[in-house]
């Protein structure tokens, strides 16, 4: 354990070494981000200027849904996205060989070699959206709520590296792969609104086809009370099993990758 931890610590070292290299590149992201920060907050303020509530969902509510939303946006965009790109290009290019002859476990190692320092940002942000949301609401705040909360969202983060691990192990066997993620970004846009306020059987797709709502609307409405116990112990079972099938669908892609020499 202490080896990869000693790995993390040496991955996040050389990325923002790299960042260091193109620092106007870094304030340009770090403006961008700020202004889909200030982009966000329109939007919320032009709901709710028109209606007291969105569905069931208050305006600090909904806001928490927003931190939510922005901090596993920066997640994905943190580490998770720029990991399974790099290692969708070494499939097709047969440079994956380097990456499994290194002494460390091949999943860890190309799951975070590389992290994007700048959307640490995102998470930032989202941070104080939830932290002010739930400062708002602390009338109705326990221990217990964010303890919950803490485990809806490490599931949420389960399932969504789950996912991306899946959709690049395909480049084993497909190439264009990547336009898949734009698909994925575009139905991820919805995780910022609870899906309560969908159609029924939209609300439906977005729980059990599509696991949107264990990322954003339960892992936030756990911490404003908006989450059943059910969805909680789903959350958990579904965040496990995408875990375990992620990672033997990767080591059944890896067997079946013949190199570079091929």
């Amino acid at each position: 354990m202490a080896r990869y931890l000693k790995l993390l610590w040496l991955f996040a070292r050389v990325s923002v070494q790299d960042n260091a290299a193109y620092r106007m590149d870094f304030i340009v992201q770090v403006i961008v981000s700020l202004l889909h920060f200030g982009a966000e907050l329109v939007g919320m303020w032009t709901i709710f200027s028109n209606t007291k509530r969105l569905g069931d969902w208050g305006p600090y509510e909904f806001l928490v849904l927003l931190g939510v939303f922005r901090v596993m946006s920066g997640v994905v965009g943190f580490c998770i996205a720029p990991n399974m790109r790099l290692m969708m290009e070494e499939i097709r290019d047969g440079k994956l060989d380097y990456a499994i002859i290194k002494p460390v476990n091949t999943q860890f190692f190309i799951s975070f070699r590389r992290i994007v320092v700048w959307r640490f940002v995102d998470i930032i942000l989202g941070t104080v959206f939830i932290a002010f949301g739930s400062t708002q609401l602390s009338a109705s705040m326990t221990a217990g709520k964010l303890l919950l909360f803490v485990l809806m969202l490490a599931a949420g983060m389960a399932i969504i590296y789950s996912f991306w691990l899946g959709l690049t192990t395909m480049a084993f066997w497909f190439t264009r792969i990547s336009n898949i993620e734009m698909v994925f970004w575009n139905v991820y846009e919805a995780g910022r609104y609870p899906v309560d306020i969908y159609r029924c059987w939209v609300r439906r797709a977005l729980t059990y086809v599509i696991p949107l709502a264990f990322l954003t609307t339960f892992p936030a409405g756990s911490l404003v009370g908006k989450t059943a116990p059910g969805n909680v112990l789903a959350a958990v079972l579904v965040a496990c099993a995408a875990l375990t099938l992620s990672s033997l669908f990767w080591q059944y892609g890896l067997r079946n990758y013949s190199g570079a020499s091929a």
